[in-house]
């Protein structure tokens, strides 16, 4: 037992506790003072003016959401941060392009500033971003390196990198995808920052794609069942490219989606030991009701998968935690008090996959509690009432992330 006279905030009692920073996961108590960790450790005494009892749940760091688009009201998938993060356990997100250069500005000033969660963005080497679903490079036009570059100069703190999706469907083909890719890298390189590539429906074969990008820079749909993926979509075996390329430092992440997760994709490149580094949801207004719904969704599948809940629990909150820059990820004394209560259903329940493929997971993680800096983001008081899972459902699979 931890002594203490202490008056905390907020004391979490009873939940077993998985902080990946420390590599502790059993059971044990969380006070929170101020907004941050305060102690961590079996019956904690002291008082608190709000205790919870979350016997039977996980008690970990606040999700980190390494792949969303939360630019709501100006972009065709933007969803809202603070109400997706309440819901699914997440108070952190990384957007990845939902902005270019010319919309950054206002993504920062309305959606990142003013957010309770914590919101960074890759820049979209389309100057315009995701305004529309039409192909934002089918006219290379909107191509903006310059742009860019002065773009995540200007914006250091929240501008992390680099996005381009590369579909055919998206850049086109030949000499033109070829060099929108070129710009992306060139962007990402002038910037001193990395580039994350989206795959699927790729417009040249993935070892030429791989071959181009550098330590640091990352693949996004790793477990795409599309053509031109990681995984081949006949055989169903992992690009000797893509072995070669996280040898040489690339990094690989999840960004389920609406068209972007297998499960015999996942099974296939999970066998032959290639794990995400980062497992994440590409939510957007495509996929919030279904297939991906959320963060916890996406964990449960690799639960259903044979992942260790430790591992999950890792590339949801302290590696890509990491890869941002961000204090958080970690339960450690004296950070900020981001928290996810995760609650365990051990209901069956069936979910789909991109193809529109049903298994059955024989447990379901959900968020119960979210806090940011120890206060709650409660999805009544954020008026939660729309953009949300209402059914497991399935989407056909298009030209969408």
């Amino acid at each position: 037992m931890l002594m203490s006279t202490e008056t905390y905030d907020l004391l979490l009692r009873g939940g077993h506790v998985i902080d990946p920073d420390s590599g502790f996961s059993g059971p044990a108590d969380i006070a929170v003072a101020g907004g941050a960790i305060s102690a961590v450790g079996s019956q904690i005494s002291g008082t608190a003016r709000e205790t919870v009892d979350v016997r039977g749940s996980y008690v970990v760091p606040g999700l980190v959401d390494f792949h969303v688009h939360v630019y709501w009201g100006s972009t065709v998938w933007g969803l809202e941060a603070d109400k997706i993060g309440a819901a699914g356990g997440t108070t952190s997100f990384l957007d990845t392009g939902s902005a270019g250069a010319i919309t950054l500005p206002g993504f920062r000033r309305y959606v990142i500033d003013p957010a309770r969660t914590t919101v960074r963005a890759l820049v979209h080497i389309c100057t315009a971003g995701l305004v529309t679903n039409l192909g934002e490079l089918r006219d290379p036009r909107y191509l903006d390196v310059e742009g860019t570059v002065r773009a995540i100069e200007a914006n250091r703190d929240i501008a992390l990198g680099v996005k381009i999706r590369y579909s055919d469907v998206i850049v086109g083909e030949g000499e033109q995808a070829r060099a929108a890719l070129l710009a992306a890298l060139e962007a990402a390189e002038r910037s001193g920052t990395w580039l994350m590539v989206h795959i699927g429906r790729t417009p040249e074969p993935i070892a030429d794609v791989l071959q181009l990008l550098r330590p640091g820079d990352v693949v996004t749909h790793s477990y795409t069942p599309l053509a031109g993926g990681v995984v081949d979509d006949h055989s169903l075996l992992v690009s000797p490219a893509a072995i070669e390329a996280r040898a040489a430092g690339v990094q690989f992440d999840i960004g389920h989606g609406k068209s972007s997760f297998g499960w015999a994709t996942a099974e296939a490149a999970l066998a032959a030991g290639f794990a995400p580094d980062f497992i994440s949801s590409d939510l957007h207004r495509g996929c919030v009701n279904g297939p991906a719904f959320d963060l916890p969704s996406v964990m449960t599948k690799f639960l259903m998968l044979g992942m260790p809940i430790e591992e999950i629990v890792m590339r949801c909150t302290s590696m890509p935690a990491r890869k941002m820059g961000l204090d958080a990820g970690t339960l450690r004394v004296g950070s900020p008090a981001d928290i996810a209560v995760l609650a365990i259903d051990e209901e069956p329940v069936s979910f789909v996959d991109c193809t529109g493929e049903s298994r059955v997971c024989n447990r379901r993680l959900s968020a119960s509690h979210t806090y940011c800096s120890g206060v709650r983001l409660d999805p009544e008081i954020l008026g939660v009432t729309e953009d949300l899972p209402v059914e497991i459902s399935s989407r056909p699979m298009g030209s969408g992330s």
